[in-house]
Order: structure tokens, then C-alpha cells, then sequence
């Protein structure tokens, strides 16, 4: 009985777990940056519009430029923003 229940009780705990481990694999998995074009043609928008800097500090905080992000930085600016292929 006792063995048992510590199987069960260790499958819980993994079970548990396994959301807190894996959440930091999904996000670095599911953000993926936008070209270097973009990149650059956000850049030089808020350049030229620093009202626009707290919204790139943001953006840019964990160090990767979405293209949600980018997309509202680009139309902030007043700039046509397309989709990426």
C-alpha cells in the first residue's frame, strides 16, 4: 500500500509541475521576431516619433520584437504595416 501511494503521489507532483516547467519552453518557442526589415523600419519610425519610445521600450523588453508589436508601433507612427510572409 505504501508504495503505491508514493507512485501516486509522485505522479501527482510531476503532473503538477509540468505547466510551471514547460511554460517557459512555450513562450521562448511561441515569440518569434520579425524580419530585419521591419525591425529596422520600426526602429527608424520611432526615430522619427520619439513620442513613441515608451511603446519600443515595452516592445523590447524581453529582447524580441513581435510582429503584434511592431505592427502597433508602425501604426502609431502612421505607417501602412504588412504582413509578414
Amino acid at each position: 500500500m505504501k508504495r503505491r501511494l508514493m507512485l501516486t503521489g509522485t505522479f501527482l507532483t510531476l503532473l503538477a509541475l509540468t505547466p510551471f516547467l514547460g511554460w517557459p519552453i512555450w513562450k521562448r518557442l511561441a515569440t518569434k521576431p520579425v524580419s530585419t526589415a521591419v525591425f529596422e523600419r520600426t526602429k527608424a519610425a520611432v526615430e522619427k516619433n520619439p513620442q513613441l519610445k515608451p511603446e519600443w521600450d515595452k516592445a523590447m523588453e524581453d529582447g524580441v520584437l513581435t510582429w503584434p508589436e511592431a505592427k502597433a508601433i508602425l501604426e502609431a507612427a502612421g505607417e501602412p504595416a504588412e504582413a509578414e510572409e
